[in-house]
């Protein structure tokens, strides 16, 4: 029988101001907390309110949340199985929802894990087949799954989605999202159970993140989600987050809280990664404008300039100097006579802060993430390294089209 008294009416004013003091010492994650206020799994989180509950890194196998209010609980790394009772829980728009729908499902229905089977153990392209046929109301050929209603066939759709491996069956149900659920609440439900339970799978989120946002970039779930990516433990799901907001325009949306996001701490990695990517793309020189000792081969992450530090005189200036030196050394390898060294040396030009600063630009505008800061903070500095690269590609073009006229020329000449 539900009771309308206060908590102040159930308990001394003293132990409640004791139990906030203790959970205000806690990290305030949930399993801190409950162990902080000593609560028993088994009795206390019955019929209780646990809305929005944030249940990141807590093991909930053996707890009774029998009647609870559930509803929106998230988090990342959750463990929960058959242990875990959610009988006659509020699970509506939870992490949890998804699972318990599969849970009921496979108690309730017998052929379900037969079926469940077919399509786990199918070939990836009989089951695309099935999902098209399916979805599309065409006529299927699978007589076993001829038998399941559509929501049955969401739910095995959703199992399957979380469970298997296959990169062509996995992309096809990305491809069907909306259609294996029947409501926007269901398929925030379904990210949130992927990501509760398969946070430490960073291929599935990965490939998620990646599928998701170029199927279904326009639903404004799906973009909610890969923000919420982008603050993920694993470097390569923030990577692949980040990446698909930039994609989607999420970052330009919501510039200055995305930059400011994309630059903390924790993304550096991710950001030298982007720019030495980016700089090998366009070509050596541009190697040594990012890099502190300008090694033009086997450069290490570390060695690469940072956001924050590019177009610095300092760092220009070490980038200079090495280059230099590193042409004086080439030189003196190359000419061992002194007066012939001091007379190359002399010749050697090197490379000059401002064009470091071009060539620092022109890496910015090629890397993904990092074009789209660069083209917000600096406009103009962008449209010119885009020109400048699109002018080189064009003069590359030209001079291979004319390498491969004096080639044909060549053979026709030489030719019996």
């Amino acid at each position: 029988m539900k009771s309308d008294a206060s908590l102040q009416d159930l308990l001394n004013p003293e132990d409640i101001e004791a139990a906030f003091k203790s959970v205000a010492g806690t990290s305030g994650e949930f399993s801190e907390t409950c162990a902080t206020l000593r609560l028993d799994p088994v009795r206390d989180f019955r019929f209780s309110d646990l809305r929005n509950v944030d249940f990141s890194m807590a093991d909930l196998r053996g707890f009774d949340f029998r009647g609870a209010d559930l509803r929106g609980s998230y988090g990342t790394d959750i463990i929960f199985d058959s242990s875990t009772n959610f009988e006659g829980a509020d699970l509506q728009g939870s992490c949890f929802a998804s699972y318990y729908r599969e849970f009921l499902l496979f108690k309730e229905n017998p052929m379900a894990a037969r079926m469940y089977r077919t399509l786990l153990e199918g070939d990836p392209f009989e089951i695309s087949g099935w999902l098209h046929e399916r979805y599309r109301n065409q006529r299927e050929r699978h007589s076993i799954l001829k038998k399941a209603d559509r929501e049955t066939a969401a739910i095995l759709c959703q199992k399957l989605l979380a469970d298997d491996i296959d990169l062509t069956k996995r992309t096809d149900l990305f491809y069907f999202l909306r259609s294996i659920t029947t409501s926007r609440i269901e398929l925030r439900e379904l990210m949130l159970s992927i990501f509760a339970r398969q946070s430490e799978n960073t291929s599935l989120i990965e490939k998620f993140t990646t599928i998701a946002s170029s199927l279904h970039g326009h639903d404004p779930d799906v973009r909610g989600f890969i923000i919420q990516l982008c603050t993920a433990k694993s470097p390569r799901v923030r990577l692949s987050a980040f990446k698909a907001s930039a994609n989607i325009g999420i970052f330009m949306q919501n510039f200055e809280k995305m930059k400011e996001l994309f630059l903390c701490p924790e993304n550096v990695g991710i950001r030298k990664q982007l720019i030495l990517e980016a700089a090998i793309s366009l070509g050596r020189h541009h190697v040594a404008s990012v890099n502190r000792a300008a090694l033009l081969s086997d450069v290490e992450g570390e060695d690469v300039l940072d956001l924050p530090e590019l177009f610095e005189d300092a760092a220009g200036t070490k980038i200079s100097t090495a280059i230099r030196d590193r042409l004086v050394s080439i030189e003196a390898r190359l000419n061992p006579d002194g007066a012939s060294r001091k007379k190359a040396s002399a010749k050697s030009s090197p490379v000059t802060i401002p064009i470091i600063y071009e060539r620092q630009a022109e890496v910015l505008c090629s890397a993904p993430v990092l074009r789209t800061i660069f083209a917000r903070d600096k406009p103009v500095q962008s449209m010119a390294a885009k020109a400048r690269i699109a002018a080189r590609q064009e003069r590359e073009k030209k001079q291979m089209a004319e390498e491969l006229v004096r080639i044909k020329t060549w053979i026709v000449r030489n030719s019996p």
